[in-house]
């Protein structure tokens, strides 16, 4: 009976985990084929908190052996204070200078804005971020990704959610490599907390990813392809936070 229920419940993570990662990379790269390749998210109990494992996606890289939790918080060694935009379109800040800074500050704001269990907010932060004429299919995956997510954790794909359910990003780390003047590969490292709601309590995964970054029409924008794996997620505050390369993000507000 015990191993059924252990067994039950990895099942059911491993449906959050596809879900989870399949929404962020539509909003970051528009990649859904890269689920099950992408990194295991991994989970985290607070700034000094290490990655465990958790079970992996059917094909997905097997998970690195499970780590002893930190008991000292190592402070960043790299700390960038991104640009903000330059002005907003549908709400939501665009015109990033032409840097890789300003690649990262477009790929760091598309998680933040379009990171959620909304349809309609997802659908316009993707439309928002992509290049021009990808824009009606990015909307449009976004759509579907948001409902499969939903769906993995057994919320409706459409609709009201129950009361108390959320999901939302807390990026915590970025790093960059340009490819050239006009494309550079960002990587996001976030805090994804989640509650199916009706009194569930939250839990709070790490989650890593890497997306190409193009100038097109005088701004960043999010395109669709896959340049490798990301970084390894650690948490803020662990060793393993700057030995993966993460840079600490160092701002006035969450932009």
């Amino acid at each position: 009976m015990t191993l059924e229920l252990q067994h039950a419940a990895q099942q059911r993570m491993r449906r959050i985990i596809i879900g989870l990662v399949a929404l962020v990379l539509i909003l970051v790269g528009g990649v859904v084929g890269l689920v099950l390749g992408q990194d295991d998210p991994k989970p985290t109990a607070g700034p000094a908190a290490a990655p465990t494992v958790t079970p992996s996606a059917p094909d997905a890289p097997a998970p690195l052996p499970t780590e002893t939790a930190a008991t000292t918080y190592t402070a960043p060694t790299i700390w960038v204070n991104l640009p903000a935009g330059g002005t907003k379109r549908d709400g939501l800040p665009v015109q990033w200078p032409h840097t890789p800074e300003g690649a990262a500050a477009a790929a760091v704001a598309a998680v933040r804005s379009g990171w959620t269990w909304d349809a309609a907010t997802a659908e316009r932060a993707a439309g928002v971020y992509a290049a021009p004429a990808d824009a009606a299919t990015m909307r449009e995956q976004a759509r579907q990704s948001t409902e499969d997510s939903r769906a993995s954790v057994g919320l409706p794909r459409t609709g009201d959610l129950p009361t108390g359910a959320h999901m939302a990003p807390a990026v915590i780390g970025v790093q960059w490599t340009p490819v050239n003047a006009d494309q550079v590969t960002v990587s996001v490292l976030a805090r994804v907390t989640f509650s199916t709601g009706n009194g569930t309590p939250d839990t709070t995964r790490l989650i890593s990813l890497s997306s190409p970054i193009a100038w097109s029409d005088g701004d960043w924008h999010t395109k669709a392809g896959s340049p490798g794996r990301a970084p390894e997620p650690f948490d803020l505050g662990s060793a393993g936070f700057n030995s993966a390369g993460w840079r600490a993000i160092q701002e006035g507000d969450a932009r």
